[in-house]
């Protein structure tokens, strides 16, 4: 597994959606041992991708992913349908958008447009929309299955967030 940076991976599932834009879920839950938050993002005909991040200071975020399977077993979509609701990853355009709000289009147009998949000349898209669950047990029976495959990132993750002294306490 390549491991990226977190704009990389973002980056890699939309080009991955311009291909399959059907079919997205994902799992998001808390990583408590590394302090972290995890995004399970996946499509069938994809894999899943795993994103962990976690709030360096009030203006920046800060993480690390990869694809950690090709293949999606049945399993997996099943409990996430149980307890799923929609999701989408935004793209916008921030000179763009206000442009568009100086020539008087008023933001909820902006906002709509994209909701409908429309006017991506407004500066705002979602090209990744699909249902995603928070539920506990089922980031808990994601995290538990592909533990394995997850190692990897989980000790860079760990390397990073040391570094920046996220783990260190306070004195």
């Amino acid at each position: 597994m390549k491991i990226k940076s977190r704009n990389e991976v973002l980056k890699d599932i939309i080009k991955d959606a311009k291909k399959h834009p059907k079919n997205w879920m994902a799992v998001f839950g808390r990583d408590r041992e590394r302090l972290s938050h995890d995004y399970y993002v996946f499509n069938p005909s994809i894999g899943i991708y795993l994103l962990k991040e976690y709030q360096k200071n009030p203006f920046e975020v800060r993480g690390i992913g990869g694809k950690i399977a090709r293949n999606i077993d049945e399993d997996i979509e099943k409990e996430i349908t149980k307890f799923a609701g929609d999701f989408g990853i935004i793209q916008g355009d921030i000179r763009r958008i206000i442009k568009n709000m100086e020539k008087g289009i008023h933001p909820q147009k902006i906002f709509d447009a994209a909701i409908k998949g429309k006017e991506r000349n407004l500066g705002l898209s979602i090209p990744v929309r699909g249902q995603a669950s928070s539920s506990e047990k089922s980031f808990s029976n994601l995290k538990n299955t592909l533990s394995n495959k997850q190692k990897q990132l989980d000790s860079k993750f760990e390397k990073i967030v040391t570094d920046d002294g996220l783990y260190d306490a306070y004195g």
